[in-house]
């Protein structure tokens, strides 16, 4: 299922199949899912960090607490157990994208270069269930699956210094999300009103999670300021439902 390789003084990597698909990242997620479970149940002390990525999970320990080969043997009695990896309900949450003009910087490029309508390409980005493979590159930032192909765009040849938090874009064969304003480098199509990143809420700054789905509804500008406005007094309520991958 997976490989252990040393990573540093205090943390190990598990690699698992290095491609990019729904089943091999089912199985870091369920691997991640079940060290999580067993810290929480105190059958393993010592783990500080854990962080999943498409292919790979990377253990962040405390030698003081756990030592190399104690973790190093917990791993390999995991890789012996039979994981669920059946596909089950998943949290799915709608995410309110506005394609306007005003926040779709690029938007009359990748119209250009993918030779689409920009109805026809609002329509292909906001089809699909994309599945949130990893959080990375800054804190809440979701890597996507599902991108449809007729939508791939290459990067801005050269990157942004500043980008609103919120805007959403394309870079080659995925789309992504904002959370903060920050600089970037993808083709930008649209902006959500909702807050990805809230560094006051200390218990859960970070709004998405590895393994959630999300849907984006096309909204115009109007609907785009009620929202902001609603989200702004904590008066929006977010559209969080399961979602059974057929």
């Amino acid at each position: 299922m997976f490989d252990i390789y040393v990573n540093g003084t205090d943390s190990l990597l598990l690699k698992f199949k290095q491609e990019i698909s729904e089943s091999i990242n089912s199985q870091v997620l369920a691997v991640k899912d079940k060290i999580q479970r067993s810290k929480q149940n105190f059958e393993i002390l010592g783990i500080e960090e854990l962080v999943s990525a498409y292919a790979s999970l990377l253990i962040y320990y405390d030698p003081l607490k756990l030592s190399f080969s104690s973790l190093k043997d917990f791993l390999n009695k995991i890789k012996k157990e039979e994981l669920s990896l059946d596909k089950k309900s998943a949290l799915c949450m709608n995410v309110p994208l506005c394609y306007d003009d005003e926040f779709g910087l690029d938007l009359d490029f990748v119209s250009s270069h993918t030779r689409l309508s920009k109805n026809e390409l609002i329509k292909l980005h906001t089809e699909p269930f994309y599945r949130i493979y990893m959080l990375g590159f800054m804190a809440g930032f979701a890597y996507l699956g599902g991108l449809n192909e007729k939508l791939f765009t290459p990067r801005l040849k050269s990157p942004r210094t500043s980008l609103e938090s919120g805007s959403v874009g394309i870079a080659d064969k995925q789309t992504g999300i904002y959370p903060i304003k920050s600089p970037g480098g993808w083709q930008i199509i649209a902006r959500s009103p909702l807050n990805f990143f809230d560094k006051q809420n200390q218990k859960k700054p970070v709004l998405l999670e590895a393994g959630m789905f999300l849907k984006f509804k096309a909204i115009d500008k109007k609907e785009y300021y009620e929202i902001k406005e609603a989200v702004d007094k904590n008066a929006y309520k977010k559209e969080i439902y399961e979602y059974k991958d057929s």
